[in-house]
């Protein structure tokens, strides 16, 4: 294959996954609080469409996801989905997106906010256990206000948990398609995370350890346990998407993981 379309195919592959998680989230996110607004729709052509997620007025994960990985979009395609995401407007690119976006999104006046690496390893062998004594397991019923507490504590860089931020990943308990893990040490939760499945790829995120519980594997527990969970479903492929040289990366790559490509996101403030 050529190796531009492998690039392209990888790409489609590894967004659209993560893409379709993200969906199943502003979903619940509509039937749990309708008067957020919450929706996902998708933008272009069918044979090449880009997605808007719209999870409320200034929700952190407001996004335009898996653009241009089907030829070129159009300005009007820019405008649905800035239309949809209000400002401030977020949108991914990964390195199969049609280059012409680049120049597109300049003008808009759209500037580089942050660099991603996309992480992939396949699930034809489970990679160790790096602390078998934390016990990782999908959440169960009444546990989704524990599992958004234990997120939202890893992520505001706090151990104790509270309802701040609860809101932000309560709907992923209710999401399709996404399961949803908690990490124990002598029975405290000390960390969290989510995988999502489509089309046999598994899209591991929202992966987040309380501060005074790190370096203790439980990163690389959560890691091992979503893949096992995974594997048992028929994916054969797994991915993350990380910024570099932080934690997540080290326990990633620790666990098999190798960069399938970057990914850059942008934003238009005004």
């Amino acid at each position: 294959m050529n190796p531009q379309l492998e690039l392209q195919s990888l790409c489609r592959r590894l967004e659209f996954a993560q893409a379709s998680q993200n969906k199943a989230m502003a979903e619940a996110q509509a039937r749990m609080k309708p008067e957020s607004g919450a929706r996902c729709e998708r933008i272009g052509d069918p044979e090449r469409c880009a997605f808007a997620v719209y999870l409320g007025p200034g929700h952190m994960l407001n996004q335009g996801l898996a653009l241009g990985l089907d030829g070129p979009m159009k300005e009007d395609d820019l405008a649905a989905l800035e239309s949809i995401l209000g400002r401030p407007t977020v949108l991914e690119l990964s390195a199969g997106a049609d280059p012409g976006l680049y120049g597109m999104l300049s003008k808009r006046g759209y500037r580089l906010q942050m660099f991603q690496q996309v992480w992939m390893r396949a699930l034809d062998e489970l990679p160790f256990d790096p602390a078998p004594k934390m016990v990782v397991r999908p959440i169960e019923p009444g546990e989704e206000k524990l599992f958004a507490r234990v997120v939202a504590a890893g992520f505001f860089e706090r151990d104790e948990l509270n309802d701040d931020g609860l809101g932000i990943m309560l709907p992923t308990t209710e999401a399709k398609g996404t399961s949803c893990f908690l990490a124990f040490l002598d029975n405290d939760p000390v960390g969290a995370g989510t995988v999502g499945i489509h089309d046999g790829t598994a899209a591991l995120s929202g992966t987040s350890v309380r501060p005074g519980f790190r370096g203790r594997g439980g990163q690389g527990a959560l890691i091992h346990a979503r893949l096992a969970f995974a594997k048992a479903r028929g994916c054969t492929l797994a991915c993350s998407a990380t910024v570099p040289h932080g934690h997540s990366q080290f326990n990633l790559q620790k666990l098999g993981f190798r960069v399938a490509y970057p990914k850059l996101e942008f934003v238009r403030e005004m």
